[in-house]
Formats: C-alpha cells, structure tokens, sequence
C-alpha cells in the first residue's frame, strides 16, 4: 500500500494530486513520489487533489480556478490562517496522508445519529466530565459520505468538515445552540485568524505561541460553566485573561463545541505545532472567538466520549 492509500480510498482513485502554493512544500512533496503541482500554474483543477495554502493569496487563487472550471474533486486547508511555515505545512501533509477518511465519516454517522436523537449528553474520559445540552430543533453540522456521493465528480470541501460534528454560536445575537458545562483536561491549544490583522501586538502573538506550547508540554485544566471558561490552568497559573484578550469582543464566551472524529492520528498528533488538522483528533473541542475579531482559539481534548442523558 502507498503513503496516499487513505486518500485514494477517499476518491476511489490512484490519480491524487497535491495543489499548493508553496514552492518548497511542492518540493518535498515531489520527494516523496506525490505528484504536486502550483496552483498559480494550474489552467485546470486535477481530477482528485488535496491542496494546502500558505497563504490567503493561495486560498483564493485556487477558489477562483474551482469556479471557472467546474471539474476535479478537491479537500483543502488553509494553513495561513494557523501557521504559514513550510515545517508546520510538512506536518499537516503527513496527517492528511495518514487520516482514514471512509473510518472518519464512519465515525461521523455515529455521533450524528446519537445527537440528533438526545439533546443532553454526558461526555466522560480520563479526568474529563461534562453534559453537553443541545437546544430544540438545533441539527449539528458535518460533511458525510453522503454530500461527498452527492457531489459526485465536482467538489471542493474544506478538509477540517470531514473530520468533525459541530455546533457553532459565531452570532452572539443568535440563540444558544448548546449549552456546556464540565471540567475537562486539554491536550493542545490551537489559534487562527481568518484575517491578519496588523494592529494585533506581536507580544500577544508570542504570548499565544508560549500558552500552547506549555498546553502541549503539561497539560491544562479547562472549567467551563454556562458557555463561559471560568479556568484555563497550567499548573498554577491561570490563562483566561490572555484568551479574554487575544479573542476580541466575543471574550470568553464558546463560539463552538464539536466532536472530532479523526482516530487515525492520534500516535503522529504533535500539539506543539498550530495545525488545522490537530483539531479533528477523535474527542471534544471547544473554542472560543471568531476569528475575524481576535483569534479563534480551540482546546483540543482527546479521548472525551459522548453518551446519551436520559
């Protein structure tokens, strides 16, 4: 079997393609014996292609050749809006490389089923407990086997929407979807921003860097109460006023609570390194900010397992 033998099970094809516009990443890539092309140099989409942007400029220019040609199926993240490095893009083309798509999904109609049919859930897992309560009439959000079918021959997705069932609160003007309460252990943290903004301080840059890093390193203990963080501790110290700042007007208020469903990545996650493709490890994440304000941070927290609350 290849290193593309997950994706090609995805496409039901040999004939995988990596887009990027990133020169070096092409490089490696192309070392490996995995076809890559630049998307600034692309005329057409390839019939099956997993795409990787280091920059917003990449992201768009291959939207536009998606439109205008109207052919290939395609899965894409946007590395610039985590961590635009060649070493962190290398990292996430290996756990693309790994994911098993068809078990994910799988995974996927699972949770699907089980929350469309309770509105209370207990989450449990090692030194993790929580209830998850989901609103009247509120369905969650995911990309399954069945759009993909649908699609058939013309598609672009958005990677992150294969690996996860979520609900999302971006609309503080909107009702509650959910409602979390619990007290849980995050693994990792990750941080991104759909649109640079130069005003933001590069010391609240290096200040989010070092929190994760020290998640990844020791661990953190994460309350939440009503929707709101009440704690976020490493060791003795408690981080809420740095994600009170780094997330804008939306604070420390949940924009979103999902389940990744990924099982395939959990011996090659590095939380160290800001990458889209950690948050679809299989358990819980929630976030906090939109990303268009401030950051939109996620704390990832393997192993939560979800059950029905009679």
């Amino acid at each position: 079997m290849t290193q593309l033998q997950h994706l090609e099970r995805f496409f039901g094809s040999s004939d995988i393609t990596l887009l990027t516009d990133s020169k070096a990443l092409a490089a490696h890539a192309r070392s490996l014996a995995i076809n890559a092309l630049l998307i600034d140099e692309l005329h057409d989409m390839p019939a099956n292609s997993a795409c990787i942007t280091l920059s917003r400029e990449g992201t768009d220019a291959l939207l536009r050749v998606a439109a205008r040609t109207h052919s290939g199926r395609a899965i894409y993240t946007q590395a610039h809006a985590f961590d635009p490095t060649l070493e962190s893009a290398i990292y996430t083309l290996e756990l693309i490389c790994a994911t098993d798509y068809r078990q994910a999904m799988r995974n996927q109609e699972t949770l699907l089923t089980l929350l469309d049919d309770h509105q209370r859930v207990q989450l449990s897992g090692a030194n993790n407990h929580g209830v998850l309560h989901i609103a009247d009439d509120v369905a969650p959000y995911a990309m399954i086997e069945e759009d993909v079918m649908a699609a058939e021959k013309e598609f672009i997705f958005p990677l992150a929407e294969l690996l996860e069932v979520h609900y999302t609160h971006m609309n503080p003007a909107e009702p509650r979807p959910f409602t979390l309460n619990g007290e849980f252990k995050v693994a990792g943290l990750l941080s991104a921003r759909g649109y640079h903004d130069p005003s933001i301080a590069p010391s609240l840059i290096r200040s989010l860097k070092g929190l994760a890093y020290n998640v990844a390193t020791h661990g953190a203990t994460l309350i939440i109460e009503d929707n709101q963080i009440c704690a976020l501790q490493v060791g003795d110290l408690d981080y809420r006023a740095l994600l009170n700042e780094a997330t804008g007007s939306r604070g420390l208020a949940l924009t979103e609570c999902a389940f990744g469903v990924n099982a395939s990545i959990g011996e090659r996650i590095d939380y160290r390194i800001n990458s889209q493709l950690n948050e679809g490890i299989q358990g819980l994440h929630v976030a906090v900010g939109d990303g268009r304000c401030g950051y939109h941070i996620d704390l990832l927290i393997p192993g939560v397992t979800a059950a029905a609350l009679n």
